[in-house]
């Protein structure tokens, strides 16, 4: 895996060094105009681990924050109806900024805050390394590939540079448990898997793919989790509120941020009453209608024919199912009552379980799909959204309409170096092309 990061990193390096470049001239862009608040939330506890260790897991931000003056603002902490909630973030992640921190110490330093987004931004820049990698030569010659990785650009970029969030470091690892995959490797693939999953929980939707190559191999997986359960048995973490994040509690809050999610039909809650009220709302059901439609007329396409079950064991017969499993990956959008808008691209990276091109390019259409729906249920539910969960989103834009501005020249920057790269692969396989022809014309080509 390193030889061949080291051969892509020197094959992409203008690329690279014009995304660095972007990155990084983004960075105070997006500091200026956005509150990052989970970025500003892991600088703190990473400060704060050093002092109490594993305990921070039994903090709230509001306890966090008056412990450490520096960061006892509104723009550390979460808004008051998450008041409840301590650091919820899986081990690895709190390990990664602890150590970031300790690198560049300065509490509420302007500069700390951006020496964690480049962090994050070099982790971004890998990624697309890694992706270029698992994605061979379809890079080239597929609009698909490319389309995905433009896609990943974006998405990436929102993340480091503009967002200082998990998710790059989560991907990375997710990424490097792929790529050992593919080449074999699935001792280290499994413990790259552990780690990506206690960074944040998304990766461990690929497991059952690794599982199914190699059950053995999840010893690996298990050991790598041993970082989790340490702290949790001996040194005092408490992850009830990761737990009732991902067990879908009203614990974790009572809003619900997710504009698919089918459960606002029988409990839509009413914030003008104290305690809340929930009321009926029918309208609700309208993006998961559209969605089951929309999967039940493409769906055949990853239902396997039966001659292939045919002179199979279980395990092989489970293997053909696989594509069926990633494809009906989405779906977990819809059961969970708290999703914001970058957590449709959490399942982007599954696309490398597909062997057929055809398949990958559905995936990529349902993923589109779900993100229309998504705008769409905001459309739906728009009385329930406007009374405090848009408002709350947007109050992390703190320059108004100047805010725009700021996203303008985050898209722009953002456009010139996918332009740039997607001239130079089409530049590259243009060439290919002529060579091709002129040796199948007998030329010979120097």
């Amino acid at each position: 895996m390193l030889s061949a990061i080291s051969y892509k990193i020197y094959e992409m390096r203008k690329y690279l060094v014009l995304s660095i470049i972007i990155s990084i001239i983004a960075i105070p862009i997006a500091d200026s105009f956005v509150i990052e608040r989970d970025r500003n939330r892991n600088e703190m506890y990473g400060e704060a681990f050093w002092i109490y260790g594993f305990g921070v897991y039994n903090m709230t931000d509001t306890e966090v924050a008056g412990a450490l003056p520096a960061f006892n603002d509104t723009r550390h902490t979460l808004p008051s109806y998450l008041g409840t909630v301590t650091y919820e973030y899986p081990v690895f992640g709190l390990i990664f900024f602890a150590i970031a921190t300790w690198l560049f110490p300065g509490q509420e330093s302007q500069l700390q805050h951006w020496w964690l987004n480049f962090l994050l931004v070099l982790v971004f820049n890998l990624n697309l390394v890694l992706i270029a990698i698992l994605l061979k030569d379809k890079i080239y010659i597929t609009s698909w590939a490319r389309t995905f990785f433009g896609g990943y650009y974006v998405y990436g970029l929102l993340m480091s540079a503009g967002g200082g969030k998990n998710e790059p470091l989560a991907d990375c690892l997710m990424l490097m448990a792929l790529v050992l995959w593919k080449e074999g490797q699935m001792g280290k693939a499994m413990f790259a898997l552990g780690l990506a999953v206690q960074t944040k929980v998304y990766p461990g939707v690929i497991f059952p793919l690794l599982f199914l190559d190699s059950p053995v191999s999840s010893v690996w997986f298990m050991l790598s989790m041993l970082l989790t359960v340490i702290p949790f048995l001996f040194l005092g973490a408490n992850f009830d509120s990761l737990v009732s994040h991902f067990l879908n509690t009203t614990t974790y809050s009572s809003y619900v941020v997710n504009p698919m999610y089918p459960g606002l039909w029988l409990g839509t809650p009413d914030f003008t009453h104290d305690p809340v009220t929930y009321y009926l709302w029918p309208p609700a059901l309208i993006p998961l209608i559209l969605y089951a439609a929309f999967m039940l007329y493409t769906v055949r396409l990853y239902i396997p024919r039966r001659s292939e079950f045919r002179d199979k064991t279980l395990l092989q017969k489970v293997r053909v199912l696989m594509p069926l499993y990633v494809y009906l990956l989405p779906s977990i959008m819809f059961i969970y009552r708290w999703v914001m808008p970058w957590y449709l691209f959490w399942l982007g990276v599954a696309i490398f379980a597909f062997e057929n091109d055809k398949q990958a390019v559905g995936y990529l259409k349902e993923l589109t799909v779900v993100g229309l729906l998504y705008v769409y249920g905001v459309a739906c539910n728009w009385w329930y959204f406007v009374s405090g969960p848009l408002p709350d989103f947007m109050g992390h834009f703190t320059s108004g309409w100047e805010t725009l501005l700021g996203l303008a020249l985050m898209g722009f920057l953002t456009f010139v170096s996918y332009r740039v790269w997607k001239w130079t692969y089409e530049h590259r396989e243009q060439k290919v092309r002529l060579i091709h022809e002129a040796q199948d014309r007998g030329e010979l080509v120097i």
